[in-house]
Parts: C-alpha cells; sequence; structure tokens
C-alpha cells in the first residue's frame, strides 16, 4: 500500500519557485530556513536568501517497496510521523528533531542503527538536486547524474540543494525493548559494542562520560 501525504503537483509548483529565483539572483546565495543545527558561526552577511521554508512536506510513503519521498526542508520527527502510521521507519533517524532530511544528506547524519545501515545517505535511492545553473537534476546511483548522486554526501550546499529526497524505509514492529549495559572502562566498552553490533540488536547506542563531567 502507497500513502501519499501531500499533493506531489504542489511540490513541481515549489520547484519550478525556487528554480526561477535563483536564475534571478546575481552573485552568492543563502538559503532561508526556520531553524539551523549548526554547532558553530554562521555567515551573517546580507547575501540574497532563497527561500526554502516551505519545502518540508511528506510526499508519498511505500512501505512495501520500501521507501519514503519528502522535501528536503522536512525535519525528521515529522518523516517519522509519516512513516510509522504505514508501519516503517527511515533506515537511520537523526537524532535532533529538527534535523532535516536534506541536511542529513547534505551533513553526513547518523545514528543508533548506522551498524547496520550506514550513514544517512546511504539509504537514498534518488535526489531532485537544484545546482548552481537554476536546473533541477534528477539524480540516481545509475543515470547520467550519478556523479552528483555520490558527490553530494558531506558537500554542505557547495553543490547544489536537495529538493526532494528518497529514502529507504525499514519495516517497524509495535514496542521495542531496550537493554542497558555499563562499564567501567573503554576497552570493555568496545567489547561489549562489539558483540552488540554481531547480535540480533536493530539499534546500538552510547554515551561516554568521565568522573569529572569534563566531556
Amino acid at each position: 500500500m502507497t500513502a501519499s501525504i501531500a499533493p506531489t503537483n504542489t511540490y513541481a509548483a515549489r520547484r519550478e519557485r525556487l528554480a526561477q529565483q535563483l536564475l534571478a539572483a546575481t552573485g552568492p546565495v543563502a538559503l532561508k530556513k526556520k531553524s539551523s543545527n549548526l554547532f558553530r558561526d554562521r555567515d551573517r552577511t546580507s547575501k540574497p536568501r532563497l527561500d526554502v521554508r516551505d519545502f518540508n512536506h511528506v510526499l508519498e510513503v511505500d512501505p512495501r517497496a520500501g521507501w519514503a519521498d519528502a522535501e528536503g526542508m522536512t525535519p525528521y520527527a515529522n518523516l517519522v510521523l509519516a512513516t510509522l502510521a504505514c508501519g516503517a521507519m527511515p533506515a537511520v533517524v537523526p537524532q535532533l528533531k529538527t534535523i532535516t532530511l536534506g541536511g542529513a544528506v547534505a551533513g553526513v547524519g547518523l545514528e543508533a542503527t548506522s551498524f547496520r545501515h550506514g550513514l544517512v545517505h546511504h539509504g537514498v535511492l534518488e535526489m531532485d538536486i537544484l545546482a548552481g545553473d537554476g536546473k533541477v537534476y534528477l539524480c540516481t546511483p545509475h543515470n547520467e547524474h550519478q556523479d552528483l548522486f555520490f558527490g553530494f554526501a558531506n558537500s554542505y550546499g557547495t553543490l547544489g540543494y536537495a529538493l526532494r529526497v528518497r529514502t529507504m524505509t525499514i519495516p517497524v514492529k509495535k514496542f521495542v525493548r531496550l537493554e542497558h549495559a555499563h562499564f567501567q572502562d573503554s576497552s570493555a566498552c568496545f567489547r561489549g559494542l562489539q558483540v552488540l553490533c554481531d547480535s540480533a540488536a536493530d539499534f546500538v547506542d552510547g554515551v561516554c562520560s568521565a568522573r569529572t563531567n569534563t566531556i
């Protein structure tokens, strides 16, 4: 069963509007967004800004085929709610709720399922990328834009902006059993992590702290 969350024709209209806005710009541009998860100083110069705030829709979820289509500014909190309603979840879900799908692809996202499914971009099946020439390119691992597809991860916007991302989903169950393991030293911790990663666990996560709380 396929679930359509937002009408795809509205995505096409938003895509065309943004492409025209970029073509009309002169010189360097920046993105106009509602929020940011950058933990560093941001460029506060008065560059023209592309308004991507309304690219935040989950377009379609197909749990049987194992994918979800969503726009680049879709927060993971919204994407997860949409996929859970269909009995699935994104293969990798970053921890902060406001991290966006496009941002996680461009900035390399990872979380508790990464030991099985890799980083966020390893689960991407295709993307619509708005490039600096004002054109939108459909990028897949096998088409003529595969170099852009594989080069996009960790590019932080230097190669373009992901307007739409089709990402892999995995089935979910109704409940998750949670187990805690406590280690006193790093060697024991790493041995324990290896055992857990070799087990049937679906999620593995950890937190390190010092007695002085300085790390």
